[in-house]
């Protein structure tokens, strides 16, 4: 049995290299956003917008906890970036699987946030300091939980970076449990 818990900041590739990484190991490959989305029966932006941060914290971990109870004895979950900020699933994770922190530097990450407009949870006065507060406050969360953090480096290549991320599971163990 092997659980992997993909994590990360918004845009860091979890939702990608999960399903490249469970592809190439023949693993199942799931999103949290799908999980919740049965959960709450509609939009997840909706719901967080009507309901609040709170309510979509619990709904988030409510969704994750039926999925882990159901049976699935092997897979790959991928995150949503602000799982950090949800201790009560963050726990559950760690308590059930490894926690898989796919890093990117933040520098690096600001453009890739922007490029489609001021994101709603950025300081419209000041959203390069508020990533950064944010990137600074999660990148310290998910590195204290991580069985194991895998620098990904620059975007690049999809499937280069499948491969580092497969490389970087074997020399932890993780692929031989699989295979």
């Amino acid at each position: 049995m092997v659980r992997l818990f993909f994590t990360g900041i918004k845009h860091s590739g979890k939702t990608t290299q999960a399903k490249l990484v469970s592809s190439l190991l023949g693993m199942d490959c799931h999103d949290s956003d799908d999980l919740i989305l049965k959960e709450i029966g509609g939009s997840v932006r909706d719901f967080y917008r009507t309901h609040g941060k709170a309510a979509f914290m619990d709904a988030e971990y409510r969704a994750v906890e039926a999925f882990i109870k159901s049976g699935n004895e092997s897979f790959i979950l991928s995150l949503g970036g602000g799982a950090a900020d949800n201790t009560p699933l963050m726990n559950m994770m760690r308590e059930n699987g490894e926690i898989i922190y796919l890093r990117r530097e933040e520098k690096a990450m600001f453009p890739v946030i922007m490029r489609h407009g001021l994101p709603a949870f950025l300081d419209a006065a000041d959203p390069e300091g508020s990533f950064h507060e944010l990137y600074s406050r999660r990148d310290r969360i998910y590195s204290e939980y991580a069985s194991l953090t895998i620098d990904l480096g620059p975007y690049g290549d999809r499937d280069e970076t499948a491969a580092k991320v497969l490389t970087a599971l074997r020399e932890a163990g993780y692929v031989q449990l699989i295979r």
